[in-house]
């Protein structure tokens, strides 16, 4: 086939792809992110079968499912806690966005915050905007419980999967090859999640620690909010240093502690985002940092929120199958920190 031809077929290919991805993120979405709990929990239990070599794997199972619940259980009450202290102080926290705000309004010339207020009805707004956060914690748990159910069958199918491998892939060369991508495609994902829970687990309890001392309100909740936005890559651990410290432009009187826990936190970040996690990273991601953020950019687009959380293990992924085929090798090659897919298999000669 004609290369110009070939390279129109992939680039429809991938515009189509893209589009149904798009088109149908309300099932895909919740689904990918049911495999990503279905990974933790598999890996987990795994991991106390072998550290625990006399509970049988149904048991070390069992509590994995339970300690994951809790965590999840914890973040809603969290959440919930959260938006009950915050409306209770908000005519504080009001007054004190005032006194930051007016003067910066008065210097464009809008006026003062009160003014603002009063011309928006940003007052009686307010029971609204609480309720429609409410609204959106329930919808948070009610995401929780469709993903649960896609979990649950993910369990109960897990046992078939290799039946189904041996009926979809009768010839035992291509078997081995298709088991080796999902064995490298299994490990690279599982070691991205360790990694990035641990490298999380460390930033989170060093901030928490900063956020504590210097007498945040709601700092287990920004926490949370820390723990969640550095599984995004790049701009995840900047929003994590940024939204704590405009809460604290809030919440304190002065702006000198404001500064300074802002800078601790930003170098928790930075340390950590940009010395431990990324040598840490180097075996089981091999992206260019380029790639890293497009990736970030177009699942973003595609999912949202569920997008950017997964950009990276779904990039790799796509990485990884895009390597299996001669057509597309060389897409997988530019996508790849150094070159080196490290794969296993070299890639098969049909096209796609």
């Amino acid at each position: 086939m004609d290369k110009t031809v070939r390279a129109c077929i992939l680039f429809l290919t991938f515009v189509v792809a893209a589009w149904v991805l798009f088109w149908l993120k309300g099932v895909l979405a919740p689904f990918a992110l049911a495999v990503f709990f279905w990974l933790i929990i598999d890996a987990f239990a795994r991991w106390m079968d072998q550290k625990m070599s006399f509970l049988p794997y149904w048991a070390t199972l069992a509590i994995a499912i339970l300690i994951v619940a809790i965590g999840i259980g914890g973040i809603v009450i969290i959440i919930a806690d959260t938006a009950f202290d915050v409306a209770h102080e908000s005519t504080r926290y009001e007054a004190r966005l005032n006194a930051i705000a007016s003067p910066i309004l008065e210097w464009f010339g809008f006026g003062s915050w009160g003014d603002l207020t009063s011309k928006y009805n940003l007052t009686d707004k307010l029971p609204a905007l609480l309720g429609g956060f409410a609204n959106s914690i329930q919808g948070v748990i009610a995401s929780f419980a469709f993903i649960a159910i896609y979990v649950a069958f993910l369990f109960a199918a897990q046992h078939s999967f290799p039946k189904k491998m041996d009926d979809l892939f009768p010839d035992l060369e291509k078997r081995r090859q298709a088991a080796l991508v999902g064995e490298r495609i299994r490990i690279s994902i599982e070691k991205y999640l360790g990694i990035q829970t641990l490298m999380s687990v460390i930033m989170t309890a060093l901030s928490f620690g900063v956020m504590k001392a210097f007498g945040l309100d709601n700092a287990l909740f920004w926490a949370l909010v820390i723990f969640i936005l550095n599984y995004i890559p790049v701009v995840g651990s900047i929003m994590a240093g940024i939204l704590p410290a405009m809460f604290a432009l809030v919440q304190f009187e002065t702006l000198l502690p404001v500064g300074i826990m802002a800078g601790l936190l930003f170098v928790i970040q930075f340390i950590i985002s940009n010395t431990i996690q990324p040598k840490m990273m180097g075996d089981s991601m091999n992206m260019s940092a380029l790639v890293v953020i497009l990736s970030l950019v177009l699942w973003q687009g595609l999912w949202g929120g569920v997008g950017a959380f997964l950009s990276a293990p779904l990039t790799v992924i796509i990485m990884i199958i895009l390597g299996q085929f001669k057509t597309t090798h060389w897409i997988a090659i530019l996508l790849s920190a150094d070159g080196d897919l490290d794969i296993g298999p070299k890639p098969v000669t049909q096209s796609m």
